[in-house]
C-alpha cells in the first residue's frame, strides 16, 4: 500500500519539474540551428554548470580614418545563476567608474559617489545587461520571451551561414519589443560567426565573432569587430573592437560586490 501511494507522488513531482531551457526552442529550422550552435559552444550542461564569470574586456573605438579614438580596459564580474548580477569597473578621464547591477536595479558610481541622473542609470543598465547578453551567446537564445525565425542562408567569405532572426516579447529581457537581431551561424559547425542588430528605427550595426578558444569546457570567441551596417547586413566602416582576456568561471564573488549604494 505504501509503495502504491508513493509512486503517484513521484510522478506528480516529475510532472511539475521544470523543463530544460532547450525545450523553449522551436522544433523547426531555427531551433535546430540554435541547438547546433549551443552544442558547438560546449553544450547546455557545460554552460548551466557555471555560476559566475569574470574577465578583462578591452574596448577600442575607431575614428572614420581608422585610427584609434579611445581604448578602455574594463574588469567585468557576473553572477550567472540563479539570477543575473553584474559589476563593471574601469578608469575614464582620471575618474574611477563602477556600474553595479543588483539583478533588479542598476546604478553608476563615480569616484565612490552615486551618479543619479537618468542617463547614468541607463548607462549602468545598458552596459551590464548588454555585456552579459553578448558574452552569453548563443545560450541566451533559450530565454523566455525569445522568438526565433529562420532567415535564409548566405555566404560570408568562404563560410556558408544559416541566419536566425530574433525578436523579443515586450518586457522580456531588458529591451523586449525594441531590438531585432539576425544571427549568422556556420552551417558546417554551428559556430556563431556574426550578427546584424537593428537597435533603433533605421539604425543598424554588424558584429563579427573571432578567435574562438576552449575555456572551461566552452568554445568562446575572444575578439569581436563592430561595423556600421544597413538593414541587409552589409557592413560599412569598422568602428569598434572588443578583446576578452583572463576569462575565469566560478570565481567566488561576495554579495557586497553587487549591493547598491545608498542614495
Amino acid at each position: 500500500m505504501k509503495k502504491a501511494a508513493f509512486l503517484p507522488a513521484v510522478f506528480c513531482l516529475l510532472a511539475l519539474a521544470p523543463a530544460s531551457p532547450l525545450d523553449r526552442l522551436p522544433a523547426g529550422p531555427a531551433g535546430v540551428i540554435v541547438r547546433r550552435a549551443i552544442d558547438h559552444t560546449g553544450g547546455w550542461a557545460a554552460w548551466d554548470s557555471k555560476r559566475t564569470v569574470q574577465f578583462k574586456k578591452t574596448v577600442i573605438r575607431y575614428r572614420p580614418d581608422g585610427s584609434v579614438e579611445r581604448r578602455r580596459v574594463q574588469f567585468h564580474r557576473y553572477v550567472l545563476r540563479p539570477e543575473m548580477k553584474g559589476r563593471i569597473e574601469f578608469e575614464e578621464d582620471g575618474r574611477r567608474i563602477v556600474f553595479i547591477n543588483s539583478g533588479g536595479q542598476a546604478v553608476k558610481v563615480v569616484d565612490g559617489k552615486l551618479a543619479s541622473t537618468q542617463d547614468d542609470t541607463n548607462s549602468a543598465r545598458n552596459n551590464t545587461f548588454g555585456s552579459h547578453y553578448v558574452f552569453s551567446m548563443p545560450f541566451k537564445l533559450t530565454d523566455p520571451g525569445v522568438h526565433l525565425e529562420p532567415a535564409g542562408e548566405e555566404r560570408l567569405g568562404k563560410t556558408r551561414v544559416e541566419k536566425v532572426r530574433v525578436t523579443y516579447d515586450k518586457g522580456a529581457g531588458d529591451a523586449g519589443g525594441m531590438h531585432v537581431w539576425t544571427y549568422y551561424f556556420d552551417k558546417a559547425t554551428g559556430r556563431l560567426v556574426a550578427n546584424n542588430l537593428k537597435y533603433e528605427a533605421a539604425k543598424y550595426d554588424y558584429t563579427e565573432y573571432l578567435d574562438e578558444r576552449p575555456i572551461a569546457g566552452l568554445n568562446l570567441p575572444m575578439r569581436r569587430l563592430g561595423y556600421e551596417a544597413d538593414e541587409r547586413g552589409k557592413k560599412g566602416r569598422r568602428n569598434s573592437e572588443i578583446l576578452y582576456e583572463d576569462v575565469r568561471f566560478d570565481a567566488p564573488m561576495a554579495d557586497a560586490l553587487f549591493a547598491l549604494p545608498r542614495r
